[in-house]
């Protein structure tokens, strides 16, 4: 293979992980709200945590 050709692959499946990472957490943020949740970053850290808030339980 050319060096052209194996740039155009590597730059392809960048590209391609970069989209697949991007749909996967819009649908994990989506499906967190709808179930009542809050999808935040987390303290200190990049990653993100769907938090829900919990149910107060009266006596």
């Amino acid at each position: 293979m050319s060096e052209n050709t194996k740039v155009i692959l590597y730059l392809l499946l960048i590209f391609v992980i970069l989209i697949a990472s991007l749909i996967y957490s819009n649908n994990e943020k989506e499906s967190c709200q709808s179930n009542g949740g809050v999808y935040a970053r987390q303290h200190m850290s990049w990653s993100y945590e769907c938090t829900t808030p919990t149910p107060k339980v009266k006596p």
